[in-house]
């Protein structure tokens, strides 16, 4: 058997398997959560600031689409 017929043995194997099939995208995800937790702590970590100053409040509400006056 050649090394050609041997590697496709192997990548037929591999999309019969599910759990083969989305392995690569561990990494994918991982990094997916990660950028969205760090979002969300800064959103959450400029709030306080954010009250205290009535102008950044109301950026904050014009990007929301509230009109605060």
């Amino acid at each position: 058997m050649t090394q050609k017929e041997v590697n496709q043995q192997n990548a037929d194997k591999g999309y019969d398997d599910p759990a083969m099939f989305g392995a690569g995208t561990d990494h994918a995800d991982r990094s997916v959560w990660l950028i969205w937790m760090g979002l969300v702590l800064v959103a959450v970590a400029v709030l306080p600031f954010a009250l205290r100053n009535a102008d950044v409040l109301r950026q904050i509400a014009a990007m929301c689409g509230f009109d605060l006056g």
